[in-house]
């Protein structure tokens, strides 16, 4: 399976835990990882390369520094690297036909397989929706965005990409036009402009398996407690995704949602096999 990842130095400690999560999830899969990345360091590089190779998985880089001739629209907390997603399908190699793109602030829980080989149904993505958060702003999103008939806004921390339509569909030109026109009214940069291309070319997976938010699930497991706990999350939730500013990683402040012991499991887990940096395993 091909798997794409993108960050800036800063998310790499959050992605071996991904990573690792991935790989424990999926024992006896063969995973090629493609990491896009802006002029990262070589250390660093390497660093991600040992750690994928040790877990017996591909990795293939690829420096997507001139990937834009001029300055681009970034906001807030976002980096450069989140537009990547939207570019990999005109830069990752030809053969590659499908790849599964994952944040780095995701834990898999269980098996990605059948995610990952079902029928694309004609769609050129397959993502999810987080509509008990934005069900109530989708109108002010569709006049924002040009997408007036669309019913639902698509996260793209989990997208399924289905290469060759894709291509066949948008040109590298078609995003680097769809984020200078939409550049005055990007609130959420790389997920603006995902909707604003390709809002009716994407089959909707449900959120609660492929997209679980723990800030929605804490409530949730309040008031629906036989529908929505422990085991029914470890028997069918696929990928959890901590989304938001709070992050499980930053030890500065305790997380406050519930679901954040999986990601400390995690975390430790690859810690305790593998050290942080190729730096100690030279020193060793």
């Amino acid at each position: 399976m091909n798997v794409l990842v993108t960050c800036n130095e800063n998310y790499i400690p959050p992605l071996k835990t991904m990573l690792w999560s991935l790989f424990k999830s999926n024992m006896g899969e063969q995973f090629t990882i493609y990491f896009m990345h802006n002029n990262m360091a070589e250390n660093r590089l390497e660093e991600l390369d040992l750690f994928i190779k040790r877990n017996g998985q591909e990795f293939y880089p690829i420096d997507g520094s001139g990937l834009f001739e001029e300055e681009t629209t970034v906001n807030r907390y976002y980096s450069i690297e989140m537009y990547y997603r939207l570019l990999a399908p005109f830069v990752l190699p030809d053969e590659v036909d499908r790849i599964l793109y994952l944040d780095p602030d995701i834990i898999n829980l269980n098996p990605v397989s059948d995610f990952y080989h079902q029928d694309f149904k004609g769609n050129l993505f397959v993502a999810t929706t987080h509509d008990y958060l934005t069900k109530w702003i989708q109108p002010i999103n569709n006049i924002r965005l040009n997408t007036l008939e669309s019913k639902g806004y698509f996260n793209t921390g989990i997208l399924l990409m289905n290469l060759p339509a894709i291509r066949l569909s948008k040109t590298k030109e078609d995003i680097f036009s769809g984020i200078e026109l939409n550049k005055n009214r990007l609130l959420l940069p790389d997920q603006d402009v995902f909707n604003h291309l390709y809002w009716d070319s994407i089959l909707e997976a449900d959120w609660r398996i492929y997209n679980l938010d723990p800030r929605y699930y804490s409530k949730a497991n309040v008031v629906f407690p036989k529908d929505y706990n422990l085991e029914w999350v470890e028997e069918e939730v696929v990928f959890i995704h901590y989304c938001g500013k709070q992050k499980p990683w930053n030890k500065k402040e305790a997380y406050k949602y519930k679901l954040g012991h999986y990601y400390d499991q995690y975390e430790q887990e690859h810690l305790q096999g593998f050290p942080q940096s190729l730096d100690f395993v030279l020193e060793e």
